[in-house]
């Protein structure tokens, strides 16, 4: 029944239809071989204990808990909020899968103009390399080139990627890659060293900025990125955030010439210019030369043109009528200034985007980030608003809790029709919590992030682990049919009956989950869900065996005046 909830969740369709269809087959198969293989074949079984040392061994812990029931069921209620805690504090959630294997990577893209030296392509390069490699807790290195493009990839170990290695080592990066020159650069970092969990990470956000008045969107850029550098956990603002992908900054260098420098040293504007664009790459314009008859234009360019910083820009020769040494620097003021790389406008306004990082917990950084959202109070004809992202928000998430909550209505509702008792039924949903405790336990014993696919096992978990604690009140019933009312006797005589298939059906169900686990990293699709079903499972099992039966000694319960076994009922 819950496969048509199960095939609306999602667009994964096509893959759905074999796993429904092969389930299918399976369980009509074991419906066949239940009802009429394995009646033929246990005919003639002599029954009794198989194993009566375990059996006295069961009743002797058994029996000090039935007696103490009340310390008992105060130790569990202690048992179930710790671990819910735990769950809630220390177990990392990924709302987008459980990054399927991912390994945390740093990534550094340059792109230089079309045309431009392959050489100067090769250092930058090979400086992101000389930060990187041979780093402790760097795994790989790997760079490529292509054309005007290169790319260095850094992949971190498991444990290093669980430490601040990777923010501190994209930071130096970050820093190194604004010294770059006439290239645009991006750095980036992806997996779970980045974005997962909720603890201390780097949270992004953007503001965008609309106005008639592309100055006016630029100044109220500026205020803005001043009264968030003044936030102490606020890192790397960005007025110049036009877009989420490719280069939307661009950095300018700015010469502002002096007159009466020029003057002195007998220089005109047009000299000055030929000077300048000798000492930078670039279309120049150029001389014309005769050579065997053709003319080619010929450009000439100093020695280091290609690669020349600021600095050295500044303190570059100036060809004068004097033949004094001058240097640009004594003729202009040089610097630098960033600007947008693209103009964007939205419905004939000017469009500008602050981006900024937050460095702390996710909850943290929400409440500051609508905090300094409602502080703003835009000029008359301006807006500010967050930047959201325009496609759908995944729903998936709602969708198996939606899943969930029909598995345990349509489980309580088949036990509330097999056993026709409310107390029987509501004996197996005090079973539920036990279950699913020991799912929490497990992936905060282990350190697995809980996700999408761990909640798909705890679906299963839903169908599984309940069914130890129906073949337990259902022993408990026949007791209580016979007269002899649930004394402690009693529970242990029912228990002790039902121990051995207790233990069958957990151990017929944890070898076919195994295989799922075996080999595969905790961190995997499979191993997830194997995971979270064989932890719900095992903690089932070990709270119909020893929990379960404290809630059955004094309940005289409420229901059918007639009631039934379930083997009766079937």
């Amino acid at each position: 029944v819950l496969f048509p909830f199960l095939y609306l969740q999602g667009n994964a369709r096509a893959a759905f239809v074999p796993f429904a269809a092969a389930f299918a087959l399976a369980l009509v198969w074991s419906v066949v071989s239940s009802v009429i293989m394995i009646p033929a074949v246990g005919v003639g079984d002599a029954g009794g204990t198989a194993w009566p040392t375990l059996d006295r061994f069961y009743l002797a812990t058994l029996a000090p808990l039935l007696r103490w029931r009340r310390l008992t069921l105060t130790l569990v209620v202690a048992g179930l909020a710790l671990v819910g805690w735990g769950f809630v504090k220390h177990v990392p959630k990924s709302s987008f899968g459980n990054w399927y294997g991912q390994r945390t990577q740093l990534s550094i893209n340059v792109t230089f103009p079309r045309g431009s030296d392959p050489e100067s392509l090769d250092r930058s390069m090979a400086e992101f390399e000389r930060i990187t490699v041979g780093r402790e807790g760097v795994e790989k290195v790997e760079a490529r080139g292509y054309g005007s493009n290169a790319r260095v990839e850094v992949s971190f170990t498991k444990a290093a990627a669980l430490t601040a290695l990777p923010l501190q080592m994209q930071e130096e990066v970050t820093e190194r890659a604004v010294l770059v020159g006439g290239a645009s650069v991006s750095v980036y970092g992806r997996g779970p060293g980045f974005y997962n969990g909720g603890g201390g990470a780097s949270v992004a956000y953007r503001i965008k900025l609309l106005g008639y008045s592309f100055g006016g969107v630029e100044r109220l850029a500026k205020d803005l990125k001043a009264r968030l550098e003044g936030i102490s956990r606020v890192r790397n603002v960005n007025i110049n955030a036009a877009s989420y992908w490719g280069a939307e900054r661009a950095v300018s260098v700015i010469l502002t010439p002096d007159r009466a420098a020029l003057a002195r040293a007998g220089l005109t504007a047009r000299d000055f210019a030929a000077a300048i664009a000798r000492e930078i790459r670039g279309a120049v314009g150029g001389q014309r030369l005769e050579f065997d008859g053709e003319q080619i234009l010929v450009s000439l360019k100093a020695t280091g043109s290609r690669e020349r910083s600021l600095d050295e820009l500044k303190s570059a020769l100036v060809p004068n009528v004097t033949g004094s040494p001058v240097r640009i620097g004594d003729l202009a003021q040089v610097s630098e200034r960033e600007g947008l790389g693209t103009i964007q406008r939205e419905d004939q306004q000017y469009l500008r985007v602050v981006a900024y990082d937050f460095r702390g917990p996710a909850k943290l950084a929400d409440r500051t980030h609508e905090a300094f959202m409602k502080s703003i109070t835009p000029p008359a004809g301006y807006t500010v608003s967050d930047q959201q992202f325009s496609w759908e928000e995944d729903q998936s998430t709602k969708g198996l809790w939606l899943v969930f909550a029909a598995g345990v209505t349509l489980v309580i509702l088949a036990v509330a029709i097999v056993f026709n008792s409310i107390w029987a039924t509501a004996m197996v949903f005090l079973s539920l919590p036990l279950c699913l405790s020991g799912v929490a336990a497990v992936f905060w014993a282990t350190g697995t992030s809980f996700s999408r696919e761990a909640a798909v096992g705890v679906i299963l978990v839903v169908g599984l682990a309940v069914h130890q604690a129906i073949l337990l009140v259902d022993a408990a019933l026949e007791k209580r049919r016979d007269g002899a009312g649930l004394t402690i006797d009693a529970v242990l005589s029912a228990a002790s009956d039902r121990a051995g298939m207790i233990m069958l059906v957990t151990l017929t169900t944890m070898a076919s989950l195994i295989p799922l686990a075996v080999g595969a990293d905790s961190d995997s699709l499979f191993a997830s869900i194997a995971l979270a079903t064989a932890g719900g499972t095992v903690a089932g099992t070990l709270g119909a065996l020893w929990i379960v039966p404290v809630y059955l000694v004094g309940w005289r319960g409420a229901g059918s005046s007639r009631p039934q076994s379930a083997a009766q009922s079937l």
